[in-house]
């Protein structure tokens, strides 16, 4: 997790909570994260490199709620606008890793 652009909000055994924010032309190193809930605060494009080095352009905007299910890694870079958003990652969906 990029300290610069990711702030954990709270945590406890059960979640860790963390609002990412960066301004247009950032870029985050590849990070790992645990299945979460992400809440998008802001709007902006971003281009995400998986783990396997392929990548896919995202959209965010206000409002929406996204569930990613499995742990991943990842490196983002924002093209456009920015990135606010709070991540809800549930420690007991991956077995408490």
């Amino acid at each position: 997790m990029d300290p610069d652009a990711h702030q954990v909000l709270f945590e406890n055994e059960h979640v860790r909570v963390i609002q990412a924010r960066a301004s247009h032309g950032w870029e985050s190193a590849m990070h790992a994260h645990r299945p979460m809930l992400v809440v998008n605060l802001g709007t902006g494009r971003q281009k995400v490199t998986w783990a396997d080095g392929s990548t896919q352009i995202v959209d965010l905007n206000p409002g929406a709620v996204v569930w990613q299910d499995d742990a991943f890694e990842h490196a983002w870079e924002l093209l456009a606008g920015e990135v606010n958003v709070v991540l809800v990652e549930v420690k007991s969906a991956d077995g408490g890793q």
